[in-house]
């Protein structure tokens, strides 16, 4: 049986080592940091340039100067 789109970012997450530095692409890529697991501090860029992302922002916490072309 085939993965889900968040099954599949779940199982990238966990790959990721702390102080890792990590290239997300575009799309599937960008689900991954709302798995990384707790404890475990990553940094990470985008293919647009952006260093430090994060998981998908609340609706708090949403900056309409950023977009997510994922």
């Amino acid at each position: 049986m085939a993965l889900t789109r968040f099954e599949m970012a779940a199982r990238a997450a966990r790959e990721l080592h702390d102080g890792s530095y990590v290239n997300l692409g575009i799309g599937l890529p960008t689900l991954v940091p709302n798995y990384v697991p707790e404890g475990v501090t990553i940094l990470l860029q985008s293919e647009n340039g952006i260093l430090g992302v994060g998981p998908y922002p609340t609706e708090a916490e949403v900056d309409p100067d950023l977009i997510n072309a994922g």
